[in-house]
């Protein structure tokens, strides 16, 4: 293995070992790997390589709860099967998907220390190129989304927007405790707006009318706005759930988070184990928050069947407060991704029971563990330091 001596050495550009050397690479300072990727040039590699590259920073594994989330939006419509649910369920992964790639290309510094392996894979990839990538497939998303009305354009370029300003300047949200966690559940929640959206209907006027009928107009027929008020009721739910999962991903990067200087849900916290306990908690109050759809009569009871998902979620929050390093903490976070798939796919085989529902699953149980089969995945354990980054 070279040590950092060997690296500057006229004949060899530094930039172009940094870029093929692994263990040259991350041998290096972290201030060093992340100024090295963005004024170096990428690897030769095949085109091939290059599209398995920005598949992996894109994780597809992280989308699944988005393209659940979008069919769980569906079922509230009257709307079957057809190429508008294909074409929005395609828009709705792309939204995890793009997202992840803006972060690789805006959080170098941060990642140089959680993630060096990740580091590594753009440096293969190239920084100029990564952004590219990130700009055709925006336009991919703006295009396809015209294709399906005003309601779903709307929507999305508002979510092209949120995820680019939730690492970018000048919003930077995911620097901003409570706000990264909002922007951070719109993951889920412009998904689920997403299939409303492909087959819109009388829902959103139902609801408007709903609420302006004691000043002006007569109200709705009750049915339309019991349907109205149970999506509306599934999206308040599912904001709190997924700000609660944003506050847990963010403790295993807490010491590389703190070190860099970023202000996120963990770091606000004296410790690492504050934070934990405070993420556990928000967790488990966010899981058996679904319980009040019952109570108010906006879903069935049989919806409390997904609370058997308490258990694993119990046992992972215990873990997660538990754990004092960054190889565990990954761990961690893959094992609640797996338990929050398995259960918004639970909630919404309750919700929808029909075939669209259990293929959606099928779909995205495919595109979880062939993920992981095939290591397209940028925060596997071998991107992970084995020990924290120093404050």
């Amino acid at each position: 293995m070279l040590n950092r001596s060997e690296l500057s050495e006229p004949e060899r550009p530094i930039s172009e070992v940094r870029a093929t050397d692994r263990a040259a690479f991350l041998a290096l300072a972290p201030d060093e790997m992340a100024d090295s990727v963005r004024r170096g040039t990428p690897a030769s590699v095949t085109w091939a390589e290059r599209v398995r590259l920005v598949i992996t920073l894109g994780r597809p594994r992280t989308c699944v709860p988005g393209l659940v989330a979008y069919a769980l939006g569906y079922s509230y419509t009257a709307g079957g099967a057809s190429w508008r649910v294909v074409l929005g369920a395609l828009l709705a992964l792309s939204i995890g998907f793009s997202a992840n790639l803006h972060n690789t290309a805006t959080d170098v510094h941060e990642d140089s220390r959680n993630l060096p392996g990740r580091v590594f894979l753009l440096a293969q990839l190239g920084y100029r190129e990564l952004i590219s990538a990130c700009r055709v497939i925006g336009g991919f998303m703006l295009i396809g989304s015209l294709a399906l009305g005003w309601h779903f354009a709307v929507f999305m370029a508002l979510a092209v927007a949120g995820l680019h300003q939730y690492s970018a300047p000048p919003i930077r949200s995911k620097g901003r405790p409570l706000l990264g966690l909002w922007v951070f559940s719109q993951a889920v929640v412009f998904p689920f707006l997403f299939g409303w959206t492909t087959e819109p209907g009388a829902m959103l006027s139902t609801l408007v009318r709903f609420l302006t009928s004691s000043v002006v107009g007569t109200p709705p027929a009750a049915a339309l706005t019991h349907q109205s008020l149970r999506y509306l009721g599934m999206w308040f739910f599912l904001t709190l759930w997924f700000m609660a999962k944003g506050t847990f991903k963010n403790v295993p990067d807490f010491d590389g988070d703190r070190a860099a200087g970023v202000g996120t849900s963990a770091t606000v916290f004296g410790s690492r184990r504050t934070a934990a306990i405070v993420s556990a908690t928000a967790t488990l109050i966010a899981y058996l928050s679904v319980s009040l759809l019952v109570v108010l009569d906006l879903e069935h009871t049989r919806v409390l069947i997904s609370l058997l998902w308490l258990a694993p979620v119990a046992w992972n929050c215990a873990r997660l407060v538990r754990a004092d390093q960054g190889v565990l903490g990954n761990k961690i976070l893959k094992t609640d991704m797996f338990v929050s798939t398995g259960f918004i796919m639970t909630l919404l085989l309750l919700v929808a029971p029909t075939k669209m529902s259990l293929a959606v699953c099928v779909a995205g149980i495919v595109l979880l563990f062939g993920s992981d089969v095939l290591g397209l995945d940028s925060r596997r354990d071998a991107h992970v330091p084995a020990q924290p980054a120093s404050l």
